[in-house]
C-alpha cells in the first residue's frame, strides 16, 4: 500500500439516511462538497461516487452502492476509499472491522475526514491494529456462542452437523435427519462386510470400483468406511465433539431420529477395530526400497509405496500407487529395478551449477525430530503387541511377525538418524558436495545402496512418476 499522495485513486462513498438529515443535517450535498475539497487538498485523484441515499446503516448487505464498492475494491480499481464519517460507512462494528479488513486485503486504503483516520499512514495503520485485536476478539466470542449454541442444541438429542450424514438426509429448517434408502443400504453392507473379515481398504476399493457414490461425490477411502463403522448416529443418537479436541465435553445422547444399525452389531464391530488396529503396523521401506519415499503418482498426485516380498533367497521390491489399492487411480505397480533404470537415464543430462550454495542445519533438524518421533512411535506400538500377547489376544505366529515389521522399521530409522547425525558430527566438504551433485551419473554409480538410500533422502524431494504399459516414465525430478 503507498505512503505518498501521487496516485492515490479515491472512491468517495456517501450515505444519508432521512433520520440524520432530520436531525443533523448530513444531506447528500454537503457530504459531497466536504469530500471533494478534501480530495483536492490531497491532490488525490477522484475516482467515483458511490451514494447511498435514505438507506440506514444498520447493515451493508440493503446497499447498492456499498455492494459496488466493494465489487470493485476486490478488482483493485482504485486503491483508496474516503468517507467523512465512519458511521456513514456502517453503524456495526463488526461490520466496520470486515470492511476494513476485505480493504487491506486487496491493498486498498481507508480514510474518513471527521476522525482523521488514513490507513495509507502509520497512524492509521497502528488503527488497522487497533482494529485487528478487536475482530479477533469479536470472533473468539462468536466461536464461544455458536460453539455453545451447537452445544446445547446437541445435548437436547439435535443433529446439528447440516452437512448430513451418509445413510440419512438432512432437512434443512427442521434440523432432522430421515434415512436415505440407497445409502442405509450400503451402510448396512459395511458392516455386514467388516464382520465378515473383509479390511476397510478392501471395502473402500470395492465401493469405487462398483462406483457407489459418496455423500458429496467424492472417492471411498480407508478413513471414510472407518468413520461410518465408528459413528453412533446410526444407532439413533448424536454426538459432540467426539472427533475434534474437546474431549473433555465430548458425549453422546440419543436422538429421534430412526437408527439403521442395532446397538448389538455396532458394539461387535468396535470390538473387531481395537483388535484389529494393532495389527495395522506402518511399513517403512527398507535400505533396498530407498525411492519409497520420494516417488510420486503423475496421475492422482498421490506418494508411492514399497511393497518387498522374498523367492528363492532373492528380495524384490515394487513400488504402488497409494490410491491404487483404493481403486481411486489407475496407475500400475513397477518394479525398483525399472524405477532405477529410468532415474539413471534421467540423470544423465543433469548437470547442476557449481555455484549454488548449501544450508541444510535446518533441514537435518527437521528430519531429525520426525524420525524420532516415528521412532517413538514404533516403541510405544511395540510395547502395546508385547502386551497383546502376554493377554493371549493375539497367537504366537501373529506375535513374531508383528514384531519382525517393528524391527524392520526400528532398524530402517536408527540407520537414517545415525546416518544424520554422522552428517552433523563430520566436517562438512561443501566442495566435495557440489562435485557429486555436479555430476550426478558419474558419482551415482560407485555409490553402494546405502549411500544411494542417503542420496536420495539428502537431496531428492520429489520424483514424479508415470507408468505406462509397464514401463516407470519420469516426468519430473525435484531437489530439495
Amino acid at each position: 500500500m503507498t505512503d505518498t499522495k501521487e496516485n492515490i485513486k479515491t472512491a468517495v462513498y456517501l450515505r444519508v439516511s432521512t433520520e440524520d438529515q432530520a436531525k443533523e443535517g448530513f444531506s447528500i450535498a454537503a457530504q459531497k462538497e466536504k469530500l471533494t475539497k478534501y480530495v483536492e487538498v490531497n491532490d488525490w485523484e477522484l475516482y467515483d461516487y458511490f451514494i447511498d441515499d435514505g438507506i440506514s446503516g444498520k447493515n451493508i448487505k440493503d446497499r447498492p452502492e456499498l455492494t459496488r464498492l466493494i465489487d470493485l475494491v476486490k478488482k483493485k480499481k482504485f486503491n483508496n476509499v474516503l468517507v467523512y464519517k465512519l458511521d456513514r460507512l456502517t453503524r456495526s462494528v463488526k461490520d466496520l472491522i470486515n470492511l476494513i479488513e476485505l480493504f487491506e486485503t486487496f491493498d486498498c486504503s481507508f480514510s474518513s475526514v471527521t476522525e482523521k483516520l488514513d490507513t495509507s499512514n502509520a497512524v492509521g495503520r497502528m488503527f488497522i491494529k487497533i482494529i485487528g485485536i478487536f475482530a479477533e476478539f469479536e470472533r473468539e466470542n462468536l466461536a464461544e456462542r455458536v460453539s455453545f449454541g451447537y452445544e446445547e442444541k446437541t445435548r437436547q438429542g439435535n443433529y446439528t452437523n447440516t452437512n448430513g450424514v451418509y445413510g440419512y438426509d438432512y432437512i434443512v429448517g427442521k434440523g432432522n435427519l430421515v434415512i436415505n434408502e440407497k445409502e442405509a443400504e450400503i451402510v448396512k453392507k459395511t458392516y455386514e462386510d467388516y464382520l465378515n473379515g473383509k479390511a476397510m481398504i478392501s471395502i473402500a476399493k470395492d465401493y469405487n470400483l462398483r462406483k457407489v457414490p459418496t455423500k458429496r461425490g467424492g472417492d471411498w477411502s480407508q478413513s471414510t468406511i472407518q468413520s461410518i463403522l465408528t459413528n453412533e448416529t446410526y444407532l439413533g443418537k448424536v454426538r459432540y465433539g467426539v472427533n475434534k479436541k474437546i474431549k473433555n465435553k465430548a458425549f453422546i445422547v440419543e436422538s429421534n431420529h430412526e437408527p439403521i444399525i442395532d446397538e448389538y452389531t455396532f458394539k461387535k464391530v468396535q470390538n473387531m477395530i481395537k483388535k484389529r488396529k494393532h495389527f495395522n503396523v506402518k511399513k517403512f521401506p527398507s535400505e533396498n526400497a530407498y525411492f519409497g519415499f520420494v516417488l510420486k503418482c503423475s496421475h492422482c498426485g498421490a506418494r508411492f509405496h514399497a511393497k518387498q516380498q522374498r523367492q528363492n533367497g532373492k528380495l524384490y521390491v515394487t513400488y504402488y500407487c497409494n490410491n491404487k489399492q483404493t481403486a481411486r487411480c489407475k496407475c500400475r505397480g513397477i518394479s525398483h529395478i525399472k524405477v532405477l533404470t529410468a532415474f539413471e537415464d534421467y540423470i544423465k543430462g543433469i548437470k547442476i551449477s557449481c555455484d549454488i550454495e548449501f544450508n541444510n542445519d535446518h533441514k537435518k533438524d527437521r528430519k531429525l525430530n520426525k524420525l524420532n518421533k516415528e521412532l517413538s512411535t514404533i516403541e510405544h506400538k511395540r510395547k502395546r503387541i508385547q502386551k497383546l500377547f502376554i493377554d493371549e489376544e493375539i497367537n504366537t505366529n501373529d506375535y513374531k511377525d508383528l514384531i519382525q515389521d517393528i524391527q524392520t522399521q526400528k532398524e530402517f530409522i536408527t540407520n537414517s538418524i545415525n546416518s544424520l547425525n554422522e552428517d552433523q558430527k563430520s566436517v562438512v566438504d561443501y566442495k566435495t558436495i557440489k562435485h557429486l551433485l555436479c555430476d550426478i551419473k558419474l558419482n551415482w554409480e560407485h555409490l553402494d545402496t546405502s549411500q544411494r538410500n542417503a542420496f536420495i533422502h539428502q537431496f531428492i524431494d520429489s520424483i514424479v512418476l508415470d507408468v505406462n504399459n509397464g514401463n516407470p516414465i519420469i516426468k519430473e525430478l525435484n531437489f530439495c
